[in-house]
């Protein structure tokens, strides 16, 4: 997976394109040139020419495959915080769910025992009404 980054750095004068035009920096993250920077044309895709000159010299091969280990754990590492806070949404939403069945059950509960209250005040007046007669 090569992908590929923009900067610019003050130097950038002397890096003039063949169109005329001051050139781009970018950074390679290719597994040949894993943090490596260059130089190239700034126009877009369908109008750049073909200059391209590198900034960085060439990464030595140890150094290279720790920093394509060290992207690469980067990499899985924010791929793992984005699930974990995609589960901390499911769970806060989850949460919010049950916060409001709570509500309805302690309304629904609340309403049940004014019911029962009202069956016991009837009952009891019945029956003490039955002791008087």
């Amino acid at each position: 997976m090569a992908t590929l980054s923009t900067s610019s750095v003050g130097s950038a004068a002397r890096f003039i394109c063949d169109c005329g035009k001051r050139a781009k920096m970018y950074t390679s993250w290719s597994l040949k040139n894993p943090g490596r920077r260059f130089y190239t044309c700034c126009q877009n895709p369908d109008n750049r020419c073909d200059y391209f000159e590198w900034y960085d010299v060439e990464v030595a091969g140890r150094n290279g495959d720790v920093i394509t280990h060290l992207n690469n754990r980067r990499i899985f590492l924010e791929e793992k915080i984005n699930l974990l806070e995609e589960k901390i949404t499911m769970l806060e939403q989850d949460i919010g769910k049950k916060k409001e069945k709570k509500r309805a059950f302690k309304k629904k509960n609340a309403q049940y025992m004014k019911v029962m209250f009202g069956v016991n005040i009837v009952f009891l007046a019945m029956l003490l009404f039955s002791f008087i007669k």
